[in-house]
């Protein structure tokens, strides 16, 4: 039962969806009918598609969390988005470029503990503490579903992968 009800639930929202978008995308049209530099190929470029489809997903996602964040408290919200956030992830490794080094950056949040290197943002953060879904650092708490991944290791000009590495990012 409960599962044909969610399906019922699912189709209907994406109905609800279709016509948004092409509401919104008729809308659009009148901002883009004559601004636009691509005019005569904007049926082909999808401008409008493009702009209607981040704008409903943005206020998708503003509609839940606002409302998860009424009902739930923003704990839990946290603890959602973390699961979100775990659901997404891969695991996979990144060699991201900073200023004079490489980091190696695991896009995973599991296994943070404290002393742990991890990046948010910019920034290179060491884990002081970590308080249910927050993590301590030296620059206040941060939501760990913010945290863009765990840092392995730092490739530095006196490290004997750093030149292989910028002759292939060159």
């Amino acid at each position: 039962m409960a599962r044909s009800q969610m399906k019922q639930i699912i189709a209907r929202f994406k109905g609800t969806a279709r016509k948004s978008f092409e509401d919104l995308r008729r809308a659009l049209d009148e901002r883009y009918c004559w601004k636009c530099p691509q005019r005569s190929t904007r049926e082909n470029i999808g401008c409008r598609e493009a702009d209607a489809w981040i704008r409903l997903r943005s206020a998708l996602e503003e509609e839940l969390r606002a409302h998860l964040a009424e009902t739930l408290g923003k704990d839990r919200l946290d603890l959602v988005l973390l699961r979100m956030r775990d659901r997404e992830c891969t695991g996979d490794l990144k060699i991201i470029r900073r200023r004079q080094e490489y980091l190696v950056v695991r896009d995973s949040v599991s296994g943070i503990r404290i002393g742990h290197e991890v990046l948010l943002g910019p920034n290179v953060l060491r884990v002081e503490r970590i308080e249910g879904v927050r993590i301590i650092t030296d620059q206040g708490a941060h939501p760990i579903h913010e945290i863009e991944g765990r840092v392995l290791g730092r490739i530095g000009p006196r490290h004997h992968l750093y030149r292989e590495i910028k002759e292939m990012e060159e």
